[in-house]
């Protein structure tokens, strides 16, 4: 397994490597970026999280499922009661980025991939359920900490029930539930576009990392922002998932998910609402900097915890 996690993060590396030098290059033009963040947010994501749905209906995998939702929303709830505790009292401009950061996490560009290549396919359906709440939080509470304006949880909910992700989503549990056999041609083409979810997503993540200021690595604020979002959330997890027994591949998954860096959106919603934007650059170039070894940190933990049979 070690041998593993080192070649799946020697590949990352590169990736998020040839990402930056193509957005130094200005062969990933800004334009091209979002435009990137599109395809692999509206088709390749939508894929893969098609294909890792079970195509029979099984109830321990439904309770599993259950399992990982109220996780999220526990995650949710107590990243919230953090934030407030910790930048309660800091100035307005930053107290939003932090506060958003610990939030939203970057689940998705880099969550998915690393769930994907240790876990496999039941890892990532427990990450569709697990962003289901994460997302209709991240998107009314999580955005009116920049906008100021009351969450509208009526549109949030409209936006995510007609979001791609989740539609693919509601695809895969029908398929589930009715056993409905997919015609090849479908899974097929399926399959050729999650084939580029590893390499797209690392890319951009390079490109967004392409951005970062050294000089940000002295801030003490910073490092205790990346001290909670990469060490203190997904250990509280790990903590309660121990306790109450929770099967591995929830625990892992919901872990994992709790302990990535802040969202690339912390800092495009800090410059869009006059937030701190060198703030929120800095917490999403840093806390990704590091997860290359705190990922691996914690799923050494949780190998080591399945083998002494704690969880």
């Amino acid at each position: 397994m070690l041998a593993e996690i080192a070649r799946l993060e020697g590949i990352m590396l590169l990736l998020v490597l040839c990402g930056a030098l193509l957005q130094k290059k200005q062969v990933i033009m800004p334009e091209g970026q979002s435009c990137l963040t599109d395809l692999l947010m509206d088709v390749i994501l939508p894929s893969n999280i098609f294909l890792s749905l079970p195509k029979e209906m099984d109830w321990a995998t439904m309770k599993n499922f259950l399992v990982a939702i109220v996780l999220s929303v526990a995650v949710m709830l107590g990243s919230t009661a953090l934030g407030l505790l910790c930048y309660g009292r800091c100035p307005e401009r930053e107290k939003k980025v932090f506060r958003y950061g610990l939030i939203n996490s970057n689940a998705l560009f880099i969550g998915l991939p690393v769930v994907q290549s240790l876990l496999g396919a039941p890892g990532v359906a427990q990450l569709n359920m697990y962003m289901l709440f994460v997302r209709l939080y991240c998107w009314s509470y999580g955005l009116s900490l920049y906008t100021g304006v009351k969450s509208d949880w009526c549109s949030s909910v409209r936006r995510l029930l007609l979001h791609p992700c989740m539609i693919a989503t509601g695809l895969g549990l029908l398929v589930m539930v009715t056993e409905w056999p997919v015609p090849a041609v479908l899974t097929g083409t399926a399959e050729y576009f999650s084939g580029c979810l590893m390499a797209l997503s690392m890319l951009l993540i390079g490109a967004v990392l392409s951005h970062i200021h050294w000089k940000e690595f002295l801030r003490l604020d910073v490092w205790g922002f990346v001290l909670l979002r990469l060490g203190v959330l997904p250990g509280a997890v790990l903590l309660v998932c121990a306790l109450f027994r929770v099967p591995y591949v929830v625990t892992a998954t919901c872990t994992l998910l709790s302990g990535m860096p802040a969202a690339s959106l912390t800092a495009v919603l800090a410059a869009r609402y006059r937030g701190d934007e060198e703030l929120g650059s800095a917490l999403v170039a840093i806390s990704t900097v590091l997860s290359v070894i705190t990922i691996p940190l914690w799923f050494f933990a949780l190998e080591a915890l399945e083998r002494t049979a704690i969880l």
